[in-house]
This record gives C-alpha cells, sequence and structure tokens, in this order.
C-alpha cells in the first residue's frame, strides 16, 4: 500500500478492473466472503482509499446496478458513489477525473441526489461534486 501511495505521489498510475476498480475507493462494496450481491459486509468494507471518501461499484449497465449504492450512501453519507459501467473508466488527476471508455459514470453526490451520467470526455471534480465544462 505505501508504495502504491508513493506512486500516485510521483504522478504515476495505477489501475484495476472489476473489483481492482471498486478497492480503490476509501469504502469497499461487494465484499462479502458470501457473494457479490452483498452490499455492505461489516469487517469486508476498508477500501485502499486512493480516492478518498468514495465508494465505487463496477458492472453497471451489463448486472442492472445503477441504483445498487443507494443503500450504502443513505449509511455512510459523507461519501460519494460511483458507478461504472463495463469498459469506462476515470483518470484521476489531483480532484478532478475524466471519463473515458465506451459507457458512462454514474456519480451520487448525494444519497437523494439524482446520479449525474457523464460519458468520454465529461470531467467530474470530485471534491467539489460537480461536473465540470
Amino acid at each position: 500500500m505505501r508504495e502504491l501511495f508513493a506512486v500516485l505521489e510521483r504522478g504515476g498510475v495505477i489501475g484495476g478492473s472489476s473489483a481492482g476498480a471498486t478497492i480503490q475507493g476509501s469504502y469497499l462494496v461487494r465484499g462479502a466472503p458470501e457473494g457479490n450481491r452483498i452490499m455492505m459486509a461489516p469487517g469486508h468494507e476498508e477500501g485502499f482509499g486512493f480516492l478518498r471518501d468514495a465508494a465505487i461499484d463496477q458492472h453497471v449497465n451489463t448486472r442492472g446496478r445503477a441504483e445498487d449504492l443507494r443503500p450504502v450512501l443513505q449509511k455512510h453519507r459523507r461519501l460519494l458513489g460511483i458507478a461504472l459501467d463495463e469498459a469506462t473508466a476515470l483518470i484521476v488527476r489531483g480532484d478532478v477525473c475524466a471519463i473515458v471508455g465506451a459507457g458512462t459514470a454514474r456519480f451520487f453526490a448525494a444519497p437523494e441526489a439524482p446520479a449525474l451520467e457523464l460519458v468520454t470526455g465529461a470531467r467530474y471534480d470530485l471534491a467539489a461534486r460537480r461536473a465540470l465544462p
């Protein structure tokens, strides 16, 4: 972990897909040993924290998961929810991310807020929780 954070501090790149994307948030969804349908599993909720105060879900379009983050965000109100479609990624520099790929990235700024759906080329301010021009 220390070395991965050091890579980021040097401006390097880390990445992951599927569970490798999810674990990059500070809150780990779908970490239950019993299966990936369980969103919150006590003892299995800590992600790596490369994206602070964030919970990241994946395979959203192919598995019908567009709203699955809501219960997590209702319980942990400080979290930013990020839901990624297949073949979609975020490139993060500081507090700004750019969406790349074939699908949509959905951002949930608050549990009751509608998801903001962004596609390739769009940018999002993770700290301010808003889309950028």
